[in-house]
């Protein structure tokens, strides 16, 4: 099994048991529940965010295909 699946079975794990410790127990633990869901999802968002941004590639003045027809035009 990959990382991913074992951290997303790993988290549903402790979520479930800290969602039934807060139900039997103290109601407090639902806080630390809440949390533990909002920075999963920060930090996935984050991290898709970075896969799916690409760099941006330098435009220069060379690259653009008007200039390459003049250069070819004056080689000639």
């Amino acid at each position: 099994m990959s990382l991913q699946v074992i951290f997303f079975l790993l988290t549903v794990f402790v979520s479930n048991l800290l969602l039934y410790l807060s139900f039997n127990f103290d109601n407090r633990i639902s806080y630390l529940i809440l949390t533990l869901l909002i920075c999963l999802n920060f930090y996935l968002y984050k991290r898709k965010k970075k896969i799916y941004e690409q760099p941006k590639k330098e435009v220069s003045a060379e690259d653009h295909p008007i200039i390459k027809a003049a250069r070819e035009r004056l080689k000639k």
